[in-house]
């Protein structure tokens, strides 16, 4: 694609972000700016309108590589491996920018009495009465979307692919239950249900009728009655499905509220449930009833945004300073170097709980502090780099033309120690996302109420009775840390001098 054309595309993007945020709606990969609030994504839309911009109205009509460039970019799509890890993270990436239309509570299209909607991309909510709901609150479009399919008016909810938001979701989940031959079952299960089960009022499926305890399918241990009203009006207790003790609190009135029991008996899910295609929990649900699946993804998304402001502030840092030590030298290396190794052995941990302790960390405020403890290495690297280009003789014929120092670091050396950064990028994005699920193990990270990677590891730490928790958890950070190694090597191995040098 030409200068011109990405441009023009930059200048899309930014326009439309910019638009559907002052008109306060969430449009997807639209949104993707502002995940990491409204101020970095404000600075990030006015970057990118000033680099279209320039690449717009100074750009030329193709891209210009050198030959060196393009030896390395053709070896590194010749390392398969590197190459298709790299398709698949972008992949990733390209998923996760897509937010809530394929994991989120709200649907993706309603038509309801003739009218349709997209409450997606509403910042705000709609509220429940809006759709024959006695309630000011915001809509459970499950409810809704349930309702409709009873009701049979031609009325339709469409959710995305995973209907359930990645933080603050934890929805009941109610299994109907199978009678056979007075034997209570799960559907699809051949052994008798070992749990409590309930039933509830043909008018009224709100209210539950009466609530058993099962053992093998028979009814076993205390049981309770209700009426219409809430109000508790008999209990007793069953021993292998015989009735042992009864009370009456109504004065025989119990026993005419019988026939108004439904047939269907349910049973409440406590979480963690496991993984279920019925109910769409399709990696089981954590400790607080939140989808598993949910939150893997939105940890994605977190480990994006973070590794994108991560090696912006690192490698930022990294020129800034490196390349100042480097080129100057002298006085300036030693003060420089000497207050590096101060900092570096400030205790990162402490400091980190100190902050959790002060104030409730945002995913900003972590990354920042990883930042101020992780740029140190790459501006070893780049201080070094710069070190043996400045003695090159291209710097030497570039300072007797009279060019300044600015352009001579900026437009000369810079551009020829830039490969380094490429190297390190992916190194860099693995331990960002390593640090920040070890910081959120630790409870040092993220809010509660945040998906987070860290945070269901130690769930599933804390309850190997459930495996679904740990081994999803595991399974994600795992492959993805993977992923990122491959291409960290292919980089590596494509960009090594030695491949396209010939020493004499």
């Amino acid at each position: 694609m030409s200068p011109k054309k990405t441009g023009l595309l930059l200048i899309v993007f930014a326009s439309f972000a910019g638009l559907f945020r002052t008109l306060d709606l969430q449009a997807p990969l639209f949104k993707v700016p502002f995940l990491a609030g409204d101020m970095l994504g404000v600075i990030l839309l006015l970057i990118t309108l000033s680099f279209g911009l320039r690449l717009l109205f100074r750009g030329k009509q193709e891209w210009q590589f050198s030959p060196l460039t393009l030896k390395q970019i053709k070896r590194f799509r010749s390392l398969k491996r590197g190459y298709i890890s790299f398709i698949v993270l972008l992949s990733l990436t390209g998923v996760a920018a897509l937010d809530n239309a394929i994991v989120g509570k709200r649907a993706l299209a309603v038509s309801y009495g003739g009218q349709l909607s997209f409450p997606f991309l509403k910042s705000g909510f709609i509220p429940a009465k809006t759709f024959g709901f006695d309630s000011e609150a915001e809509t459970d479009y499950r409810e809704l979307q349930n309702r409709c399919r009873m009701e049979k008016k031609g009325d339709w909810v469409l959710m995305p692919l995973i209907p359930f938001a990645a933080k603050l979701d934890s929805p009941s989940i109610i299994e109907p239950l199978e009678m056979r031959e007075g034997v209570l079952y799960r559907p699809g299960s051949d052994r008798g249900l070992d749990a409590t089960a309930y039933t509830v009022f043909v008018t009224n499926p709100e209210q539950k009728r009466q609530e058993f305890q099962f053992r093998k399918g028979l009814k076993h241990g205390d049981f309770r009655g209700w009426n219409e009203a809430g109000e508790q009006v008999e209990k007793g207790r069953y021993e292998n499905g015989k009735r042992v003790a009864y009370t009456d609190y109504s004065d025989g009135k119990a026993a005419a509220l019988e026939p108004m029991a439904h047939a269907e008996w349910k049973r409440l899910v406590y979480p963690p449930s496991e993984p279920s295609m019925t109910h769409r929990h399709f990696l089981g649900t954590n400790t607080n009833g939140q989808d598993v699946l949910a939150m893997l993804f939105g940890g994605w998304q977190q480990a994006v945004v973070a590794a994108a402001l991560f090696v912006t502030l690192v490698f930022g840092l990294g020129i800034l300073i490196g390349g100042t030590l480097g080129y100057f030298g002298g006085w300036v290396d030693i003060i420089g170097q000497r207050l590096i190794e101060i900092w570096s052995v400030l205790p990162f941990l402490f400091i980190v709980a100190i902050i959790s302790s002060l104030i409730t960390p945002s995913l900003t405020i972590l990354v920042s502090v990883l930042a101020a403890f992780g740029w140190m290495g790459t501006t070893s690297y780049l201080r070094t780099a710069v070190f043996k280009e400045k003695a090159r003789d291209y710097v030497a014929a570039a300072r007797l033309l009279g060019a300044s120092t600015p352009r001579i670091i900026f437009r000369q050396v810079l551009p020829n120690v830039i490969a380094i950064l490429v190297t390190l990028a992916p190194f860099e994005i693995a331990g960002v996302i390593t640090s920040l699920a070890a910081l959120d193990f630790l409870g040092f990270g993220l809010p509660p109420d945040e998906p987070s990677w860290g945070r269901l590891l130690h769930e599933g730490v804390d309850n190997f009775s459930s495996p679904w928790i740990v081994s999803s958890a595991f399974a994600a950070m795992a492959s993805v840390l993977i992923l990122v190694t491959f291409v960290g090597e292919a980089v590596r191995e494509a960009f090594d001098p030695k491949k396209f040098t010939t020493y004499r």
